[in-house]
């Protein structure tokens, strides 16, 4: 997911609109990182890598730039994984998660270092050694991957330092018949948000077409459709995908659909019936809105 450094456009729906792409975030992707980043990227070998004390035996190289005390330690392992498993990679792809991964490891050290300097001044130095690692690597990757074509780095570059370049790079990207990753989309689509909203539902409708398995589905998609409709004012579009969130997503409270459609006095048997296809689609991993002929909403 998302609070994805966006200004949403200001309207009469402002409170509706707040809501839109609240999970869709560079920080979830980071607070998810430590579980996922590895195994995205190596695969099952993984299971029988090295442990970060290992790897600093046979490498230091990869360590002595890090931290050695015990704060952080989940964080300067990930780094370390990271640069032992791609130490031979000459492509761009992992340091997109490298970089992250780094952003997460300075913000950590810093709050250990402002927390704990007064009661164990000796240990800062290490920590303060591990701060400027960070950023000297985070600033020698940004000159490396300034022009990448990797999607994820376009994105970084955009939303970190609002580079244009990299964002139509991302936009063009993410435009094409080459994503596979769903969650580019829904990057593209928290920008369209702020001047096209017909544009925003078609690239989370492709958004939601690329799942395979339901339950990979970001429910905060289903969320963002339903507030587009109440703010475009296509009450029975809000309905649908308010339903279609019930399917998937146990915090949904069911008694809004019913205080909606009361309201506008929808046709709920009809629109009931509309969800329901629309999540068994998404069941099958088979969803398109050409079929289900959304257009008609």
């Amino acid at each position: 997911m998302t609070k994805l450094l966006i200004n949403f456009r200001k309207h009469r729906y402002r409170t509706a609109n707040a809501m839109l792409f609240s999970n869709f975030s560079t920080n979830g992707y980071k607070a998810t990182f430590s579980f996922v980043c590895v195994l995205w990227l190596s695969g099952c070998s993984d299971w029988f890598a090295p442990t970060a004390g290992e790897i600093c035996e046979s490498h230091p190289a990869m360590c002595v730039d890090l931290n050695l005390d015990g704060r952080c330690r989940r964080d300067r392992a990930d780094i370390i994984h990271l640069r032992y498993t791609h130490r031979e990679d000459e492509g761009d792809a992992y340091k997109y998660p490298l970089m992250l991964a780094l952003e997460k490891y300075a913000v950590c050290v810093e709050e250990a270092q402002h927390i704990e300097h007064v009661k164990r001044k000796g240990k800062e130095a290490s920590r303060l050694k591990g701060v400027i690692t960070a950023r000297r690597e985070l600033q020698r990757l940004a000159r490396e991957t300034k022009d990448s074509l990797d999607p994820y780095l376009t994105y970084y570059h955009w939303t970190r330092f609002n580079d244009q370049d990299a964002f139509h790079r991302f936009e063009r990207y993410a435009a094409s018949h080459k994503v596979s990753a769903p969650d580019l989309l829904v990057s593209l689509a928290s920008f369209q948000i702020k001047s096209d909203e017909n544009k925003t539902i078609q690239t989370l409708y492709r958004a939601l077409s690329l799942y395979k398995n339901s339950d990979n589905i970001d429910n905060a998609i289903f969320h963002s459709l339903y507030q587009l409709g109440l703010t475009k004012e296509n009450f029975r579009f809000a309905y649908v995908w308010l339903t279609v969130a019930t399917y998937f997503d146990d915090n949904v409270d069911t008694q809004l659909a019913s205080q909606l459609a009361n309201k506008h006095k929808l046709p709920v048997a009809i629109l009931n019936d509309v969800a329901e296809q629309i999540a068994d689609a998404l069941d099958e991993g088979e969803f398109s809105a050409r079929e289900l002929k959304l257009n008609k909403l």
